[in-house]
């Protein structure tokens, strides 16, 4: 849907604009409750900040009284994995250096 409104397809162009609504929408409410100084988009969604940046700033403006900075994760796909390997070798170094673990003990 994004490569098809980024070479301006009117049926893509339209489902992206209602997509940024709904997103900014949702997101508008985190922003008034939280009050973040930056948002940040990742995931897939990633690959098309020309198309999703903008138009979801624009939106925001029109909810939030102040806007954060809208960014794009640079992690991209990989961010979930990433995620989940740092949260791994947090818990050997933990165990490791703790001393809980089996592992610590044949050190």
């Amino acid at each position: 849907m994004f490569a098809a409104a980024r070479e301006g397809d009117k049926a893509a162009l339209a489902a992206v604009r209602r997509y940024v609504k709904d997103l900014a929408l949702g997101a508008s409410a985190l922003v008034l409750t939280l009050d973040p100084q930056m948002v940040v988009v990742g995931g897939g969604f990633s690959r098309s900040a020309d198309v999703l940046i903008e138009p979801l700033r624009r939106e925001l403006d029109r909810w939030c009284i102040r806007t954060p900075e809208v960014r794009m994760s640079a992690l991209g796909d990989e961010a979930v994995v990433l995620g989940a390997v740092r949260l791994a070798l947090d818990d050997v170094e933990e165990r490791l250096l703790d001393g809980r673990s089996p592992l610590a003990s044949g050190l």
